[in-house]
């Protein structure tokens, strides 16, 4: 049984006008357990939508979502399904409760009613996990962007979630603080964390052992980031591909030969140096 499964899901928002808004239409797909998925789209595309159906903090207006055997209708299950799948938003300010780290990080065991010893345990797991052992006792307040969304990565992490939801959690990072929050990301999926990133930046995305791309609400590309990218749609839905992508792409024009799509710039250079012994 797949870990996650989404069946013909539709959900609609009310404005204050009282009218409705479709942001996702009939979408159907299933994710098993270890996988790293992205789910990619511009803004208005629903994959933000997407993310807070998958740990219940949306009910879809239609269809259903099923977290391990549990339905997302069923209020009674809510509270498993979102110790099942941990959720790491946007801007890390707005996920963090405590002004000392370590603090912040034990907040989310301590209201599952962790015992003391565990919680202590849970939080210096969650904090080697994402690099952030060491600035334990400081203030969040010093802290960089980069860091920050370490912290509440360590924070989801510490009441052991066997799913994670990075909700465009690198968008208000800069280069290098998006690079440090992708390479935690797949460290942990390494480890056996199911990973869902929603991403509008397909280097991010080529990370990813699948992409689904989202245009205006439906699912129009399901594959490995190599069939994504092969495909016209990427560009159709408004996605600027991976600059070794679309160099890789360029070059072919000019006569060179690669094997497949190119997906990163260890490819692209593995393929130039090949034609040029």
């Amino acid at each position: 049984m797949p870990q996650i499964e989404l069946i013909n899901v539709s959900y609609s928002y009310r404005t204050g006008e009282g009218q409705s808004v479709r942001a996702l239409r009939n979408v159907s797909f299933s994710v098993e357990k270890g996988e790293f998925v992205a789910l990619a789209g511009m803004n208005g595309s629903g994959k933000s939508t997407l993310a807070k159906l998958l740990n219940g903090l949306f009910v879809p207006s239609a269809g259903d979502v099923v977290i391990d055997g549990m339905n997302t209708r069923d209020e009674e299950r809510t509270f498993d399904i979102r110790r099942k799948a941990g959720m790491v938003f946007q801007n890390p300010d707005n996920q963090m409760v405590a002004t000392i780290i370590e603090d912040d990080v034990a907040f989310g065991p301590e209201n599952l009613g962790v015992p003391r010893e565990e919680m202590i345990e849970r939080v210096d797991r969650a904090l080697d996990a994402v690099g952030m052992q060491e600035y334990r006792t400081r203030s969040a307040s010093k802290l960089s962007g980069g860091q920050k969304q370490r912290v509440a990565i360590a924070g989801v992490l510490a009441m052991e979630p066997e799913i994670i939801i990075f909700d465009e959690s690198t968008s208000m990072l800069d280069p290098e603080g998006r690079a440090e929050i992708m390479g935690v990301a797949k460290k942990l999926n390494e480890k056996g964390i199911t990973v869902i990133a929603i991403t509008h930046n397909m280097d991010e995305a080529a990370m990813a052992d699948r992409i689904i791309v989202l245009r205006k609400g439906r699912k129009v590309l399901d594959g490995t980031p190599k069939e994504v990218f092969a495909s016209p749609e990427v560009e159709a839905c408004g996605l600027a591909l991976p600059p070794a992508t679309e160099l890789a792409r360029m070059l072919s024009e000019r006569g060179f030969r690669f094997d497949g799509t190119v997906t990163d710039e260890e490819e692209l250079v593995e393929g130039i140096c090949s034609q040029s012994n």
